[in-house]
């Protein structure tokens, strides 16, 4: 069984088939949006992030949104494996069992990926975190204005529902409600330069605005509180970056970026949008991949996978009376997904990769 799929944009797929892929070619990291779904790569995020890219002399970038943001922050820890582990787990554990009672249930699914951060940050890990010595932290937020700026669900849910009135023909549904606010260590080298003509601002991170930021990365909006930041030009409710980025486009942010940027990811495709994930159609192209490199599990080892697929934020619900089997079926995902691990390591040392690979299109 493959257990790995490999595809390049243009550049990357003319660079690897002439000289493979080595660590040198590395210039940034990106994880996505996606709730649970985020524990099908752990393995290999370990792998890439923990023992591959162990011992690199130069700066790499690690971009994100929600618990893609979530997982890179956990990795800029001294210990990258280790932490990455304790994420999967304290992910794989969460229970809302003694909170589903709480009168606004916004409390309740709020406070799980609290809890996480503070997990991630406590004993020091916020230093760790922006004091990595190789990897730079960039956290996709979106800035709320308007409907979406309110904390009344009603007012929210007329929000979402003009965006995605709005988003059947455009990509700009959000404008208007939405500015994009990327947090970025502030050691990086990487400038915004967004070209698709959403508002952006870049924020430096530091202690005190690094587990807010964190947070409302992943406020999806009705379901979660939005965060309140203040930055240099005020005080802003903050919600999930994914709406924006949800999976996010490294050229879209980055036009100049060079080098390779390495997308371990749940899908074979990247959906750009939050709406986007709606339309089977939308799928970001080729053209706006030019230097990335995608890995994502094989249809076979999907299939392969409890229940022949990979873990969902839906099981909350799928599997509300009977948590303990949720928690092993993702446990059981997290697990095997140390085969995708195995799988870059022998494609990147055989140098296999080059044929292996597969040209986006």
């Amino acid at each position: 069984m493959t257990t790995l799929k490999v595809l390049a944009g243009p550049r990357a797929f003319s660079h690897i088939r002439a000289y493979g892929l080595n660590q040198t070619d590395v210039q940034s990291v990106v994880c996505a949006s996606g709730a649970a779904k985020t524990l099908t790569t752990i393995g290999l995020d370990k792998v890439i992030l923990g023992q591959w890219l162990k011992n690199i002399d130069h700066a790499v970038d690690l971009l994100g949104t929600s618990a893609g943001a979530f997982k890179l922050a956990a990795a800029c820890r001294k210990d990258t494996q280790g932490w990455l582990n304790k994420f999967a787990d304290i992910y794989c554990t969460q229970t809302y069992a003694d909170r589903i009672n709480e009168p606004d249930i916004r409390d309740v699914i709020s406070w799980a990926p609290r809890e996480l951060i503070e997990i991630v940050m406590a004993d020091g890990g916020d230093d760790e975190i922006l004091s990595h010595p190789n990897f730079r932290l960039h956290v996709g937020t979106v800035r709320s204005f308007n409907l979406l700026a309110s904390e009344n669900v009603k007012r929210q849910k007329q929000a979402i529902t003009k965006a995605a009135i709005l988003s059947l023909k455009s990509k700009h549904g959000l404008r208007g409600m939405a500015e994009r606010v990327v947090f970025s260590d502030p050691r990086s080298s990487k400038a915004l330069r967004p070209i698709d003509n959403y508002p952006t601002h870049g924020v430096a991170l530091n202690k005190k605005n690094l587990g807010p930021a964190l947070n409302a990365s992943g406020a999806i909006p009705v379901m979660m509180h939005g965060i309140e930041i203040e930055t240099e030009d005020g005080i802003h409710l903050y919600r999930d970056g994914g709406m924006l980025d949800y999976h996010p486009i490294p050229s879209q942010l980055w036009p100049s970026n060079e080098g390779i940027v390495l997308y371990p990811h749940f899908y074979d495709y990247l959906k750009w949008r939050w709406f986007d994930k709606f339309y089977p159609w939308r799928k970001v192209s080729a053209s706006k991949l030019d230097n990335v490199v995608i890995f994502a599990p094989s249809d076979d080892y999907v299939k392969s996978l409890p229940y022949g697929r990979i873990p969902s934020r839906n099981d909350f619900k799928k599997f509300i009376k009977d948590e303990p089997k949720r928690m092993e079926i993702w446990q059981t995902a997290t697990r095997r997904s140390e085969e995708l691990g195995e799988a870059f390591l022998e494609l990147v040392q055989s140098g296999r990769i080059a044929d292996e690979m597969v040209l986006l299109k």
